[in-house]
């Protein structure tokens, strides 16, 4: 399957875009893309300190709602949002993505709330307990 061509987030930054031939060397060979139907990839420039600019990548894969049918589907990003430096002299791109955030069930959030409250006379706000 091929992939789409890469999108700019804003077209006033189309400009300020990694080369498509570069970012397209790069999601083929970095991003596992076996049986996902890929359906936008979105690069989007975040500042530039020196030679070295920061982009944001983002690669949409086609989704369908389960029990929906085929005809509703929805586009979502999932696992496959990056971090990127591209170093314009050397025309490299490094990935600098840190990992997945876990979110944590709301059984254990309580438990977490309520194990933070200590006896005796704490302040909290203006009063005390």
């Amino acid at each position: 399957m091929s992939l789409p061509k890469p999108t700019p987030l804003n077209k006033k930054k189309a400009k300020d875009m990694i080369p498509e031939d570069e970012l397209m060397f790069w999601v083929e060979h970095n991003v596992n893309t076996d049986g996902a139907n890929i359906v936008k990839i979105r690069d989007h420039f975040l500042w530039a300190r020196g030679d070295v600019e920061r982009h944001r990548v983002d690669i949409f894969e086609k989704y369908e709602i389960e029990g929906e049918g085929e005809f509703c589907w929805t586009n979502k990003v999932g696992e496959r949002s990056y971090f990127l430096h591209y170093h314009k002299a050397e025309k490299t791109i490094t990935d600098r993505t840190l990992g997945r955030a876990e979110k944590k069930d709301k059984k254990s959030k309580a438990v977490s709330k309520l194990q933070g409250i200590a006896n005796g006379s704490e302040r909290i706000g203006k009063s005390f307990r």
